[in-house]
Parts: structure tokens; C-alpha cells; sequence
């Protein structure tokens, strides 16, 4: 006997899906325009990554119940071209329904920066198994990143196609085809409702479980007062670049965010204090592919540790200008810094330009990864930074 409307489980299949690819739409769109500085960037990938494996999943199912179950018949006076347009639609929808989140589990899976995924921070995923021999990670990673694009837009430009045949069959054909699809109970449309209140619990779980404040925000927080600036950092003509050589290339970044609180006067440099935050999720060098490692656990660690911090611990005057000694705080390391600076106080304005070498395994960046060595990610990094500051009344 041939339905005359689908199952309830394709119906609820059907909308449950549909639903969560829009949102995946729209939460792309959205996470994608965020700057790295963003505290919600790394969340929302993982989120993102979480709601995809859920699409494929879903999808797979639907696909199987769709293979082992009769559909409703199109309308007969529907023209065979339309017929067979709608049956090319639906089926590459659940090509791209599959294919898309692959696609995005492909990057993952190739990813040097080997990010681990858990399902809402829950159930652990493994990598694909089909990339373990890839030698050129980072260029595997970014034609995946490609693919899922353009397989995205795709999605898009199809939804766009069948919300408006659906439209059309409903308010212009008046015929059978979009009530099909409806839920024909309201137990159908509860199960719906709830498919979602599980997905939420689940994200909300994600967002607030394991949630602690980093060392690094910890010790901000414990030093905010001590370090009472009187000099004013001038921001937007103040700048802390990075750096660093890549296959003997030299490479330059910035931190395009970061507080400054300096306590300053050369005739009384026992006095003298600074604290500087550096958000580590705004480090940004021009460089796609790079910038997009910069935030995961092998360098930054943005999710576990926002900030890093240095405090002076002693200033004193040098015969080129001044040195501040202190304590650098990254992810976990603490480790002791000098700062070497010229400054230039004319009235309340002051212009100080200085630079830090760091050896960046000693902070625990780029470790592990044997990747590093292949791409020549050298070990000594350079900070330099420029501040113009203006004293306080």
C-alpha cells in the first residue's frame, strides 16, 4: 500500500534536521566573522563540530529509513520535469547531509594542531582513520576546509530551492506534498521538542562544565591592584608584535588586544611597576592557515588560557635605556623575562619602544607536534612592542 503521507519517524527526521542545519548555517556564518580575541570563538567550533557529527548521524539514519520505506507519490498532474527535479533535490540532500559533515570531521581528523573532540564535551570522537599517512597536514587541512565550504553553499543554494517548491505546493499547487512531510500528531512534533531540549542540555553542559579560570587569569586577578598605573596606554597608537621564522622565513604578528598598567618615574625606578595582559586568542599574522592553529592546545590554548601575563619585579636604568625584569606567565609556564626599552617622556607624554627573546618550548608552545619540525618553526621568538602612554591627573 502506497503512504499517503510520510512516517512520523522520516517527519520527525525530516524537520529535527532540517533545523540543525540552519542553525549550523547561521552559527557558521556568525563564529566564522568573530575576531580570535572573541572568548566564545573556540566554544562555538567545538559546538559547531558537535551539532555536525549530529547531522551526519541523524542523516545516516534517515537515509536507511528512507531506503527501507515507501514515500508518499507526487501529484499526478505535477509536470515529469518538476517530478524528476524533486527527486534529484532530495537525494542530493542527503549527499551533502553526509558529505558536509565528513568533510568537517576530514579537517579535524588532518589538523596539526590535533584538537581532540568530544560530542558536547561528553563522548569522545576519533579521527578518521583514512589520513593517518598524510604528510602535508596543513595544506590536507586547508582543501578539506575548501571542500566543506563549497559543499556548505551548496546546502544553501539547495535549502533555498526547496523552501520555496515547498511554499509553492502549499500555498499556489494547494495539493498534498508539503502537509506529507507534517507531523500528523502532536506526540510527533513533542518528540521534535524534545531532540532539541536534549541538544541544549548538552551545549549548556559544555559551556559550564569544567569551566576554571586559567593561571594566567588568576594571577591578573591577584596583581590588578598592586600595579595601579599612573600612565594611561594610548591603545590605538600602541602596538605588541611577535616574531618568528618559519623555514628560515621570517614571519611578524601582533596581539591585537592587551592592558597595560604602568607605575613609572626615572627618578624613582624602586617604584616602578608594570603589569601587562595579553589576550592570546587576538595573536594574528595575516596568515589563514597559521592564524588558525594559533588558538588550539599546541600553541595558545585560548579555551583553557585567555591571558598571559607579565609583571615587573625589578626596573632600573641601562646605558641604552631601561630593563625590567619579571615573571612571564603562558598556559602553565612561568618563567623570568627581561624587557629591554627606550623611553622618551616629553611633559605628560611618553613613548617607550622595547623587545623580549623568548624560546617559545620553555612556555610550552608548538611541543609535541612532530610537524613542527618538518614545517621549521624556529625556537627563539621575538617580542617587540610600542607604547605611547599619557600621565594621569
Amino acid at each position: 500500500m502506497i503512504a499517503a503521507r510520510y512516517h512520523s519517524v522520516a517527519a520527525i527526521l525530516h524537520w529535527t534536521i532540517a533545523a540543525l542545519i540552519i542553525g549550523q548555517i547561521m552559527g557558521g556564518l556568525y563564529m566564522h566573522g568573530l575576531p580570535n580575541s572573541s572568548p566564545i570563538k573556540f566554544d562555538l567550533y567545538q559546538l559547531h563540530k558537535s551539532f555536525g557529527l549530529t547531522v551526519l548521524f541523524l542523516s545516516l539514519g534517515r537515509l536507511g529509513w528512507r531506503l527501507s520505506h515507501e514515500t508518499p507519490p507526487l501529484p499526478a498532474v505535477m509536470p515529469g520535469w518538476q517530478k524528476i527535479l524533486a527527486r534529484l533535490t532530495h537525494w542530493a540532500f542527503y549527499a551533502l547531509m553526509i558529505l558536509t559533515p565528513l568533510a568537517g570531521w576530514a579537517i579535524v581528523s588532518v589538523s596539526p594542531t590535533d584538537i581532540p573532540t568530544k560530542w558536547f564535551g561528553l563522548v569522545p570522537v576519533p579521527h578518521l582513520p583514512f589520513f593517518g599517512g598524510v604528510e602535508d597536514r596543513q595544506a590536507a587541512e586547508q582543501l578539506f576546509a575548501e571542500q566543506h565550504e563549497v559543499l556548505a553553499k551548496i546546502i544553501i543554494g539547495l535549502l533555498i530551492l526547496h523552501v520555496g517548491a515547498a511554499l509553492k505546493h502549499a500555498f499556489v499547487d494547494k495539493d498534498n506534498v508539503f502537509q506529507s512531510m507534517l507531523p500528523e500528531n502532536r506526540r510527533a512534533w513533542l518528540a521534535v521538542a524534545g531532540v532539541f531540549a536534549v541538544l541544549g542540555a548538552a551545549s549548556l553542559f559544555y559551556l559550564t562544565a569544567g569551566q576554571a579560570p586559567s593561571s594566567a587569569s588568576s594571577n591578573k586577578a591577584s596583581t590588578q591592584d598592586a600595579a595601579a598605573g599612573n600612565w594611561v596606554v594610548d591603545y590605538e597608537n600602541s602596538a605588541l608584535f611577535f616574531i618568528g621564522s618559519e623555514n628560515g622565513n621570517e614571519f611578524r604578528g601582533e596581539f591585537e588586544t592587551f592592558e597595560a598598567d604602568i607605575v613609572f618615574d626615572p627618578d624613582n625606578l624602586d617604584g616602578a611597576k608594570i603589569l601587562v595582559t595579553v589576550s592570546t586568542g587576538s595573536a594574528w599574522t595575516g596568515d589563514p592557515l597559521r592564524d588558525s592553529n594559533l588558538p588550539g592546545s599546541e600553541w595558545f590554548d585560548v579555551k583553557n588560557h585567555p591571558q598571559a601575563t607579565f609583571e615587573s619585579t625589578d626596573v632600573r636604568s641601562a646605558e641604552d635605556g631601561y630593563v625590567a625584569d619579571g615573571t612571564l606567565v603562558i598556559k602553565d609556564a612561568e618563567r623570568p623575562v627581561t624587557l629591554e626599552f627606550d623611553l622618551n617622556i616629553d611633559g605628560d607624554e611618553a613613548h617607550a619602544t622595547g623587545h623580549a627573546n623568548l624560546v617559545r618550548t620553555n612556555f610550552n608552545l608548538g611541543e609535541n607536534a612532530s610537524w613542527l619540525e618538518q614545517e621549521g618553526i624556529a625556537l627563539k621568538v621575538r617580542v617587540e612592542f610600542e607604547i605611547k602612554a599619557v600621565r594621569k591627573d
